[in-house]
């Protein structure tokens, strides 16, 4: 099976010891030969500010090692590096591992949403007729 990651990806993230919400995540990843690059969208529940806070990813796939960090926009109070390393399914479509931050960590899970992806083809053939 060829491993490719790149898709959109559906997931939540959990706290140390329950201090903090389960938090959900959308992540727009892009995965070229296992170096590995996109965008998190989440709900704001740590700071002031915007209800949505977004970041970027940069990290590497090796076979099913999963290992990326996600670095915040900035304009938030939540300006920091998390780092993240998981484990991808025999199937490739959902993975499960821990994060940390300093001398916290926590745990995550994703999965790919072949809903999602329908859809944006879909619409992406919408614009295309549309447009003709």
């Amino acid at each position: 099976m060829s491993i490719n990651l790149s898709g959109l990806w559906l997931g939540s993230f959990s706290y140390p010891a329950g201090h903090g919400p389960l938090t959900p995540f959308l992540a727009s990843i892009e995965d070229d030969e296992g170096s590995l690059s996109g965008s998190i969208v989440e709900p704001n529940t740590i700071g002031s500010g915007s209800e949505q806070l977004q970041a970027f990813i940069s990290g590497s796939r090796s076979g099913t090692a999963v290992d990326f960090t996600k670095m915040y926009d900035g304009e938030s109070d939540a300006a920091h590096a998390v780092d993240y390393v998981g484990r991808l399914s025999g199937d490739g479509n959902s993975i499960t591992g821990v994060w940390s931050l300093a001398e916290m960590d926590g745990t995550f899970q994703m999965h790919r949403e072949a809903v999602w992806e329908e859809k944006m083809g879909s619409e992406a053939e919408v614009v295309k007729l549309g447009s003709q």
